[in-house]
């Protein structure tokens, strides 16, 4: 969250910042959170004033003393209380205030006012700036089939690899079998990608799936993302605890770092995990309900860093590299976009790059990856510091990205590379794990 000292020496910024993002104003009260704070501040004043007295009765032990710092005591409970209570509001309120937006990220409503950064084809490379201009004029210049092409729901059917009437009777909608050369196909992905991080120095983690709620409110997922995330009833769930299944594994990976403080040389911590994810997809209900692009439990390589300040530039821009080294070795065209204020994900972003890949059989983009750069927000929530060898102390910075949601790519790979006699080539980079060039139609 941002710090209150800041939001009240830049209120006007705060203020526009926040209605730039389309944050309900009712809840993001910057007014009325400052107001609260006067309040709360003049209390502890009173609060340690009291305090002070009481001390110095206490030390004295006449009857009269003793008497009086049981009134002081008893008008102490009472402020404090008051304390609590105003303390309680503010962090209601300051919770739905959002990070502070980069200078450069795009003012806008929706995804419509997103600005194209790059698009890359695989036989010609990058289009030059002075062909980039709106979604529709780029699509203009992606490749097409030269037959007409099926979607990855036919290709999955025909080709025996995918699976969703079954999943349907097991699970209802949004869910799905994959098997065969999918889940090869899967894997392949992954080592591609997994090999390249540690050759990268990210720490590879194997993270708790079932957090507690102040680890997703730490990464800003609530209360904004409240309504995307499943929660467990309580009674099944050692100590009474309330659990929440998480929709990515960004939050049990930054809440690593929560409540520690890092050396200097600890940082920048680079951090990767593979996890399946679960999100409810409210809001989405009736769109995408077919096939492996939007589902309730999907498969995520993610990666994440914990960082200095002023490294937290350099890791973004490291990160969307690595998002495009992917995507070039698959040889998938893509574009990628800055996200504009009103489509800038959760509350927590500073600035958000996707990386959208380009669906030839339907014409369109679809977002792989998304890559953030949260500044301190994230950390001051989970407590996350460092302290310098020179002695500065501060909240680290946080940056993640999605490094590849697996039914997407493997959703692009088989439309993309779709043959017209039904069978699908396999990108050259995956063939030393998938054993083979091409997925044909084949029985069970």
């Amino acid at each position: 969250m941002l710090d209150i000292k800041y939001i009240r020496e830049n209120k006007e910024k705060v203020v526009k910042n926040t209605a730039n993002r389309g944050v309900d104003s009712n809840k993001a009260d910057v007014e009325k959170l400052l107001s609260i704070y006067d309040n709360y501040h003049n209390l502890l004043v009173e609060i340690e004033n009291l305090r002070s007295e009481r001390n110095k009765y206490s030390k004295e032990n006449k009857e009269e003393n003793r008497e009086k710092g049981k009134e002081l005591k008893i008008e102490l409970k009472g402020k404090e209380d008051e304390l609590n209570r105003l303390e309680g509001e503010m962090n209601q309120i300051l919770a739905w205030i959002p990070n502070i937006l980069s200078d450069d990220t795009p003012i806008g409503k929706n995804e419509d006012d997103n600005v194209d950064v790059k698009v890359w084809l695989p036989d010609k490379g990058y289009l030059e700036q002075t062909q980039l201009g709106k979604g529709f004029e780029v699509a203009d210049k992606m490749p097409r089939l030269s037959f007409k092409g099926k979607d990855h729901v036919e290709l999955g059917k025909t080709l025996n690899i995918i699976d969703i009437e079954q999943s349907a009777l097991v699970s209802g909608s949004r869910f799905c079998y994959l098997k065969k050369d999918a889940v090869l196909l899967q894997y392949a992905i992954f080592d591609l990608l997994f090999s390249e991080l540690i050759k990268k120095n990210f720490t590879p983690m194997i993270v708790p799936l079932l957090v507690k709620e102040k680890v997703l409110f730490g990464t800003s997922h609530f209360p904004e993302g409240y309504s995307q995330v499943y929660k467990l009833e309580k009674e099944n769930v050692e100590d009474n605890n309330q659990l929440y299944l998480v929709g990515s594994s960004e939050p049990p990976l930054f809440a690593y770092g929560m409540e520690k403080r890092f050396k200097e040389s600890e940082l920048p911590f680079k951090m990767c995990a593979f996890t399946s994810c679960f999100r409810s997809e409210v809001g989405s209900w009736g769109k995408d309900v077919k096939g492996i692009k939007r589902v309730h439990q999907f498969d995520k390589l993610e990666m994440d860093v914990i960082c200095l300040p002023e490294q937290t530039d350099k890791i973004f821009e490291e990160l969307i590299s690595i998002n495009e080294w992917l995507m070039q070795s698959l040889k998938l065209p893509y574009r990628v976009i800055q996200k504009c204020s009103g489509d800038a994900g959760y509350n927590a972003s500073h600035k958000q790059y996707d990386v959208e890949v380009w669906r030839m059989p339907v014409e369109e983009f679809m977002e792989t990856m998304t890559d953030t750069n949260t500044t301190d927000y994230q950390a001051r929530r989970l407590n996350i510091r460092y302290q310098k060898n020179n002695g500065d102390k501060g909240f680290c910075y946080t940056v993640n990205d999605t490094g590849v949601a697996m039914g997407r790519i493997i959703l692009a790979i088989l439309e993309n590379y779709q043959q017209e006699d039904g069978s699908v080539i396999i990108p050259e980079v995956l063939r030393k794990w998938m054993g083979k060039d091409r997925i044909v139609v084949s029985g069970e």
